[in-house]
């Protein structure tokens, strides 16, 4: 069935998907991470869930291939246990799991699909993925039961072409992380505004205490580092179109002051480095927050399971990245992070539906904010007792001090690995040779490259 299928594809639209290199908006109203279904709207959907129970328990033993590149362990730890309670209510549907590098999963997946051997189930986020949609290869999932209960600016940040390509698992956040104890120790606050922030870091610098975790041995940590205040930037300012344009070739980057600004932001975070900071990865950086050796990490929240884990009476906290000295303009990013997608090329949608509906549910959205330390995507599974961290997003959220990530898309494919890669090569650099002008023009070359 998978070779049918696969001759079915252009050679053309194959070819292109092959040729390529690795890697309306809604925002979410006041208590709509715990709005319960009631009513009519509830039974329907209690119907639909048993139906769909009914074929996946009733057939024979079936396997499905998840494929992920989770690098965090308290998210593996989750997954673990989320198909753990699957497999009791479902003991004819086998799951295999597969990890693979983030830093390679696209080029993956498409060798995978080249073979005739996709998974079942990926991981990936759809807007950045745009080539594998236009060719077939991804499952619309906007009629199916469980994208219902999602929250809808998440949904908007899976949707491509009008249909949506991904269920997410969470409702993620990028910001400033940091550790209330040693805030406290060193008299500061959480800072508001741009201005505020600066004076932080360089209180801790004056104290002998390098201010930022800086992963810069790790591609996409140096452009989280970015986007913690870039998007809500970028929304501001009415630039929401920028990395898409650039990819276009409609505007460069180099005629843009907002960019430019940003950019010398960025710049000035790379000078409170050490040497030492080169060679940090993702999992060192977590280990060393964990340990107190610095006081602030701008990166997403899928760092804090490990965090918390590793310091489990430590105090963190979070706030958005300030780029600005007028305090409500500095929103919190939301968005996606833990996405999967469903194969077109499946011999077992019904038990592919039936573990993404049983993903959906209130137990595993606990499961997955007690040990994942990530705010369930489900809008009708409540908080309340979730950890503090978790009911911080909240707030955040409830008083509509946010920003959707889905405003501002990403650069997709090879052009994503061509931007980030001049990012490191830029923060690495030494404060003398670091010239953001040269950056942006250099980063405009190479996307013009690939554009040709």
């Amino acid at each position: 069935m998978r070779k049918a299928y696969l001759n079915r594809v252009s050679a053309f639209v194959l070819a292109g998907l092959l040729a390529a290199s690795t890697v309306g908006c809604s925002a979410g109203g006041k208590g709509e991470t715990t709005v319960a279904a009631t009513g009519q709207t509830a039974k329907t959907e209690e119907k639909e869930t048993k139906d769909q129970d009914k074929q996946a328990v009733g057939g024979d033993t079936v396997t499905l291939r998840l494929v992920h590149y989770m690098g965090e362990q308290s998210k593996r730890d989750a997954l673990d246990a989320m198909l753990e309670a699957f497999k009791e209510k479902y003991p004819n549907i086998n799951i295999e799991v597969e990890v693979v590098a983030s830093s390679s999963y696209i080029a993956t997946y498409k060798n995978y699909i080249a073979a005739g051997e996709a998974p079942d189930i990926m991981f990936g986020k759809p807007q950045t993925m745009k080539e594998f949609v236009d060719g077939g290869y991804f499952m619309d999932l906007s009629n199916e039961a469980f994208m219902k209960n999602v929250l809808p600016m998440l949904k908007d940040e899976c949707t491509v072409n009008g249909g949506v390509y991904g269920f997410p698992l969470d409702a993620q956040v990028k910001a400033c992380f940091y550790n209330k104890k040693m805030f406290k120790e060193a008299g500061v606050e959480v800072p508001k505004t741009r201005e505020e922030f600066f004076q932080v870091a360089d209180t801790f610098k004056e104290k002998g205490i390098n201010p930022f975790i800086h992963p810069y041995n790790f591609i996409h940590g140096v452009f989280h580092e970015l986007d913690s205040f870039f998007t809500s930037m970028a929304v501001a300012t009415d630039n929401k179109t920028v990395w898409s344009d650039s990819q276009e070739g409609t505007k460069e980057l180099s005629d843009n002051a907002m960019v430019k600004d940003a950019m010398e932001m960025f710049s000035k975070f790379a000078s409170y480095r050490d040497a030492g900071d080169n060679a940090v990865d993702q999992t060192q950086g977590i280990q060393n927050f964990a340990a107190g050796q610095r006081p602030m990490y701008m990166n997403g929240g899928w760092l804090m399971g490990d965090v918390m884990a590793a310091s489990p009476d430590g105090e963190f906290g979070m706030f958005p990245t300030p780029w600005s000295d007028k305090p409500e303009e500095n929103k919190l990013w939301v968005g996606i992070d833990d996405v999967f997608v469903v194969s077109s090329q499946t011999e077992h949608k019904e038990a592919v539906m039936a573990l993404l509906s049983f993903f959906a549910n209130e137990q595993s959205s606990k499961i997955w904010m007690d040990t994942a330390k990530l705010m369930t995507s489900n809008v009708n599974v409540s908080t309340n007792d979730a950890d503090d961290f978790i009911k911080e997003i909240k707030s955040y959220i409830d008083q509509d001090m946010i920003v959707s990530k889905s405003q501002v898309p990403d650069y997709t494919s090879e052009f994503s690995t061509a931007f980030r890669t001049k990012l490191q090569e830029f923060v690495t650099l030494d404060d003398s040779k670091r010239d953001v002008g040269k950056l942006l023009q250099d980063i405009d070359y190479e996307i013009a490259s690939i554009r040709q």
